[in-house]
Protein backbone atom coordinates (compact mmCIF):
# COMPACT_ATOMS: atom_id res chain seq x y z
CA UNK A 1 0.00 0.00 0.00
CA UNK A 2 1.55 3.15 -0.77
CA UNK A 3 1.14 5.02 2.21
CA UNK A 4 3.30 6.16 5.03
CA UNK A 5 1.15 6.87 8.74
CA UNK A 6 3.15 8.91 10.96
CA UNK A 7 1.89 8.29 14.42
CA UNK A 8 3.10 11.04 17.06
CA UNK A 9 3.23 10.57 20.58
CA UNK A 10 4.87 11.72 23.76
CA UNK A 11 5.32 10.04 27.40
CA UNK A 12 2.02 6.91 26.32
CA UNK A 13 2.96 3.66 25.14
CA UNK A 14 -0.09 1.89 25.45
CA UNK A 15 -2.03 3.72 23.08
CA UNK A 16 0.49 3.84 20.68
CA UNK A 17 0.57 0.29 20.62
CA UNK A 18 -2.74 0.35 20.05
CA UNK A 19 -2.74 2.30 17.15
CA UNK A 20 0.03 1.48 15.30
CA UNK A 21 -1.69 -2.24 15.85
CA UNK A 22 -4.81 -1.30 14.28
CA UNK A 23 -3.41 -0.19 11.17
CA UNK A 24 -3.32 -2.50 8.03
CA UNK A 25 -0.62 -4.61 6.35
CA UNK A 26 1.51 -3.35 3.50
CA UNK A 27 1.71 0.45 4.92
CA UNK A 28 4.69 2.31 6.37
CA UNK A 29 4.35 2.88 9.78
CA UNK A 30 6.27 5.60 11.54
CA UNK A 31 6.48 5.99 14.92
CA UNK A 32 7.64 9.62 16.28
CA UNK A 33 8.77 9.78 20.51
CA UNK A 34 8.07 13.10 21.10
CA UNK A 35 10.76 13.15 23.99
CA UNK A 36 9.09 10.18 25.96
CA UNK A 37 11.02 9.32 29.72
CA UNK A 38 13.70 6.54 28.82
CA UNK A 39 11.16 3.39 29.90
CA UNK A 40 8.22 4.38 27.79
CA UNK A 41 11.12 5.43 25.00
CA UNK A 42 12.42 1.67 25.06
CA UNK A 43 8.63 0.09 25.12
CA UNK A 44 8.07 1.86 21.83
CA UNK A 45 11.35 1.28 20.53
CA UNK A 46 10.70 -2.65 21.12
CA UNK A 47 6.85 -2.37 19.36
CA UNK A 48 8.28 -0.98 16.21
CA UNK A 49 10.74 -3.80 16.22
CA UNK A 50 8.21 -6.26 16.81
CA UNK A 51 5.38 -4.37 14.41
CA UNK A 52 8.06 -3.72 11.49
CA UNK A 53 7.44 0.38 12.19
CA UNK A 54 9.79 2.92 11.75
CA UNK A 55 11.11 4.30 15.09
CA UNK A 56 11.94 7.51 15.04
CA UNK A 57 12.85 9.12 18.08
CA UNK A 58 13.77 13.36 19.16
CA UNK A 59 15.24 14.03 22.67
CA UNK A 60 12.71 17.05 23.03
CA UNK A 61 9.19 17.66 22.74
CA UNK A 62 9.29 19.30 19.37
CA UNK A 63 5.65 20.17 19.52
CA UNK A 64 2.86 18.92 16.88
CA UNK A 65 4.00 20.37 13.61
CA UNK A 66 7.41 20.11 14.23
CA UNK A 67 7.21 16.38 15.58
CA UNK A 68 4.95 15.59 12.42
CA UNK A 69 7.23 17.08 10.11
CA UNK A 70 10.13 15.16 11.50
CA UNK A 71 8.16 11.62 10.56
CA UNK A 72 7.55 12.89 6.82
CA UNK A 73 11.14 13.27 6.72
CA UNK A 74 11.47 9.64 7.85
CA UNK A 75 9.00 8.26 5.17
CA UNK A 76 9.41 7.33 2.08
CA UNK A 77 5.96 6.61 0.34
CA UNK A 78 3.66 9.02 -1.92
CA UNK A 79 0.44 9.61 0.27
CA UNK A 80 1.00 10.56 4.15
CA UNK A 81 -1.22 9.95 6.78
CA UNK A 82 -0.59 12.32 10.04
CA UNK A 83 -1.79 10.64 13.30
CA UNK A 84 -2.44 11.04 16.27
CA UNK A 85 -1.46 8.01 18.64
CA UNK A 86 -4.78 7.50 20.28
CA UNK A 87 -6.28 6.62 16.90
CA UNK A 88 -7.69 3.08 16.33
CA UNK A 89 -8.32 2.32 12.34
CA UNK A 90 -11.36 1.23 11.41
CA UNK A 91 -10.88 -1.87 8.84
CA UNK A 92 -10.98 -0.23 5.20
CA UNK A 93 -10.72 3.36 6.58
CA UNK A 94 -6.88 4.16 4.91
CA UNK A 95 -7.91 2.41 1.87
CA UNK A 96 -11.47 5.03 1.43
CA UNK A 97 -8.67 8.25 2.36
CA UNK A 98 -6.24 7.28 0.21
CA UNK A 99 -8.87 6.43 -2.85
CA UNK A 100 -10.38 9.85 -2.24
CA UNK A 101 -6.66 11.32 -3.10
CA UNK A 102 -6.70 9.91 -6.74
CA UNK A 103 -8.94 12.89 -7.80
CA UNK A 104 -6.13 15.56 -8.15
CA UNK A 105 -8.73 18.35 -7.08
CA UNK A 106 -9.28 16.56 -3.49
CA UNK A 107 -5.91 18.04 -1.43
CA UNK A 108 -6.64 16.31 1.95
CA UNK A 109 -8.87 13.75 3.28
CA UNK A 110 -10.55 13.21 6.44
CA UNK A 111 -12.30 10.60 8.16
CA UNK A 112 -15.66 9.75 10.30
CA UNK A 113 -14.09 10.10 13.85
CA UNK A 114 -15.89 8.45 16.48
CA UNK A 115 -14.85 8.46 19.86
CA UNK A 116 -14.90 5.11 22.71
CA UNK A 117 -18.60 5.57 23.12
CA UNK A 118 -19.34 5.19 19.36
CA UNK A 119 -20.43 8.75 19.02
CA UNK A 120 -19.70 11.42 16.77
CA UNK A 121 -16.91 13.90 17.42
CA UNK A 122 -16.04 14.68 13.79
CA UNK A 123 -15.52 18.77 14.35
CA UNK A 124 -15.23 21.57 11.49
CA UNK A 125 -15.81 24.93 11.39
CA UNK A 126 -15.86 27.68 9.33
CA UNK A 127 -12.77 30.45 8.89
CA UNK A 128 -13.13 33.31 11.21
CA UNK A 129 -14.44 35.82 8.67
CA UNK A 130 -16.06 39.58 9.55
CA UNK A 131 -18.84 38.00 8.84
CA UNK A 132 -18.82 35.30 11.31
CA UNK A 133 -16.97 37.09 14.01
CA UNK A 134 -19.87 39.59 13.70
CA UNK A 135 -22.46 37.06 14.26
CA UNK A 136 -21.15 35.77 17.08
CA UNK A 137 -20.64 39.04 18.66
CA UNK A 138 -24.36 40.32 17.97
CA UNK A 139 -25.56 36.66 18.76
CA UNK A 140 -27.06 36.43 14.75
CA UNK A 141 -25.38 33.45 14.60
CA UNK A 142 -28.37 32.36 16.71
CA UNK A 143 -29.99 32.95 13.81
CA UNK A 144 -28.33 31.91 10.88
CA UNK A 145 -26.78 28.83 11.00
CA UNK A 146 -24.36 29.47 8.36
CA UNK A 147 -22.88 32.25 9.90
CA UNK A 148 -21.76 30.01 12.98
CA UNK A 149 -18.29 28.98 13.77
CA UNK A 150 -19.27 25.19 13.68
CA UNK A 151 -20.35 23.51 10.08
CA UNK A 152 -20.93 20.33 9.01
CA UNK A 153 -17.99 18.17 8.34
CA UNK A 154 -18.61 18.49 4.46
CA UNK A 155 -19.57 21.68 4.46
CA UNK A 156 -16.75 23.17 6.92
CA UNK A 157 -13.55 25.31 5.96
CA UNK A 158 -11.17 23.12 7.63
CA UNK A 159 -12.01 19.88 9.57
CA UNK A 160 -10.33 18.98 12.83
CA UNK A 161 -7.03 16.81 11.98
CA UNK A 162 -6.14 13.91 14.19
CA UNK A 163 -6.18 11.77 11.35
CA UNK A 164 -5.50 13.63 8.11
CA UNK A 165 -4.16 11.75 4.51
CA UNK A 166 -3.00 14.33 2.17
CA UNK A 167 -0.65 13.65 -1.06
CA UNK A 168 3.45 14.07 -0.41
CA UNK A 169 3.19 16.47 -3.38
CA UNK A 170 0.66 18.20 -1.60
CA UNK A 171 2.32 18.75 1.68
CA UNK A 172 5.88 19.43 0.11
CA UNK A 173 3.57 22.26 -1.99
CA UNK A 174 2.44 23.89 1.46
CA UNK A 175 6.49 23.78 2.73
CA UNK A 176 4.42 20.94 6.03
CA UNK A 177 2.72 21.37 8.70
CA UNK A 178 3.01 25.05 9.70
CA UNK A 179 5.27 25.29 12.71
CA UNK A 180 3.98 28.32 14.02
CA UNK A 181 2.37 26.77 16.90
CA UNK A 182 3.56 24.08 19.73
CA UNK A 183 0.30 22.53 19.66
CA UNK A 184 -3.19 23.37 18.32
CA UNK A 185 -4.86 24.84 15.23
CA UNK A 186 -2.28 22.83 13.21
CA UNK A 187 -5.23 21.53 11.30
CA UNK A 188 -6.80 25.05 10.48
CA UNK A 189 -3.78 26.21 9.30
CA UNK A 190 -2.90 22.64 6.84
CA UNK A 191 -6.84 23.39 5.85
CA UNK A 192 -5.90 26.78 5.01
CA UNK A 193 -3.01 26.08 3.36
CA UNK A 194 -4.40 23.05 0.86
CA UNK A 195 -7.23 25.34 -0.08
CA UNK A 196 -4.97 28.44 -0.70
CA UNK A 197 -3.34 25.64 -3.46
CA UNK A 198 -7.41 25.62 -5.49
CA UNK A 199 -8.16 22.10 -3.86
CA UNK A 200 -10.70 21.17 -1.59
CA UNK A 201 -10.81 19.01 1.50
CA UNK A 202 -12.82 15.81 1.16
CA UNK A 203 -14.82 14.45 3.96
CA UNK A 204 -15.35 10.27 3.91
CA UNK A 205 -17.63 8.73 6.17
CA UNK A 206 -17.12 5.93 5.34
CA UNK A 207 -13.55 5.94 6.72
CA UNK A 208 -14.02 5.92 10.33
CA UNK A 209 -11.85 5.92 13.27
CA UNK A 210 -12.08 5.92 17.08
CA UNK A 211 -10.61 8.71 18.71
CA UNK A 212 -10.01 9.44 22.48
CA UNK A 213 -10.14 13.23 22.40
CA UNK A 214 -7.10 15.10 23.84
CA UNK A 215 -5.44 12.34 25.69
CA UNK A 216 -2.37 14.22 25.64
CA UNK A 217 -3.49 16.99 26.67
CA UNK A 218 -5.61 15.77 29.33
CA UNK A 219 -2.48 14.38 31.38
CA UNK A 220 -1.39 17.86 31.51
CA UNK A 221 -4.02 20.63 32.24
CA UNK A 222 -7.38 20.74 33.53
CA UNK A 223 -10.44 21.76 31.42
CA UNK A 224 -10.52 24.92 31.55
CA UNK A 225 -6.65 24.86 30.36
CA UNK A 226 -7.06 23.16 27.46
CA UNK A 227 -9.90 25.62 26.30
CA UNK A 228 -8.00 28.60 26.91
CA UNK A 229 -4.55 27.29 24.67
CA UNK A 230 -7.12 25.66 22.12
CA UNK A 231 -9.31 29.30 21.85
CA UNK A 232 -5.50 31.31 21.92
CA UNK A 233 -4.46 29.25 19.09
CA UNK A 234 -7.58 29.67 16.90
CA UNK A 235 -7.49 33.19 17.17
CA UNK A 236 -4.21 33.60 16.22
CA UNK A 237 -4.10 31.57 13.78
CA UNK A 238 -7.29 33.02 12.35
CA UNK A 239 -5.80 36.70 12.43
CA UNK A 240 -2.28 35.50 11.14
CA UNK A 241 -3.05 33.33 7.86
CA UNK A 242 -5.92 36.52 7.05
CA UNK A 243 -4.36 39.73 7.39
CA UNK A 244 -6.33 42.95 8.47
CA UNK A 245 -9.79 41.11 7.73
CA UNK A 246 -8.50 38.42 10.26
CA UNK A 247 -8.26 41.22 12.75
CA UNK A 248 -10.91 42.58 12.63
CA UNK A 249 -13.21 39.29 12.54
CA UNK A 250 -11.03 38.15 15.31
CA UNK A 251 -11.45 41.27 17.45
CA UNK A 252 -15.53 40.90 16.94
CA UNK A 253 -14.84 37.30 18.31
CA UNK A 254 -13.54 38.37 21.26
CA UNK A 255 -15.91 41.34 21.81
CA UNK A 256 -18.25 38.05 21.73
CA UNK A 257 -16.56 36.01 24.12
CA UNK A 258 -16.14 38.74 26.55
CA UNK A 259 -19.42 39.53 27.13
CA UNK A 260 -21.10 36.03 27.52
CA UNK A 261 -18.17 35.21 30.13
CA UNK A 262 -19.28 38.80 31.69
CA UNK A 263 -22.97 37.59 31.56
CA UNK A 264 -22.23 34.56 32.98
CA UNK A 265 -21.03 30.50 32.05
CA UNK A 266 -18.77 29.95 34.93
CA UNK A 267 -14.92 29.06 34.32
CA UNK A 268 -15.21 27.13 30.90
CA UNK A 269 -16.81 31.39 29.12
CA UNK A 270 -13.71 32.87 31.76
CA UNK A 271 -11.10 30.52 29.91
CA UNK A 272 -11.79 30.76 26.64
CA UNK A 273 -12.23 34.67 27.22
CA UNK A 274 -8.97 34.69 28.53
CA UNK A 275 -7.16 32.33 25.41
CA UNK A 276 -9.10 35.32 22.89
CA UNK A 277 -7.47 38.06 24.25
CA UNK A 278 -4.17 36.09 24.29
CA UNK A 279 -4.20 34.91 21.00
CA UNK A 280 -4.83 38.54 19.91
CA UNK A 281 -2.06 39.73 21.22
CA UNK A 282 0.22 36.68 20.46
CA UNK A 283 3.10 36.45 18.28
Amino acid sequence: MDVSIVVLTWEDFERTDGCVRSLPAGVEAVVVDNGSATAISEALRAMCAETGARYVRSETNLGYARGMNLGVRHSTRSRVVLSNNDILVRPGAIERLTAALDDPTVGAAFPKVLDATGRDQTAAGRFLTVGTGMAHATGLSLVFPKLRIVAPPERGDWLSGPFVAIRRETLDRIGGVDESSFFYSEDLRLCWAVRRLGLRLAYLPEAVVTHEDDASAKRRWAAEEIARRQTREFIRASRELAGWRGTVACSAYTVGVLARAAVGGGAARRAVARGALEGMGAR
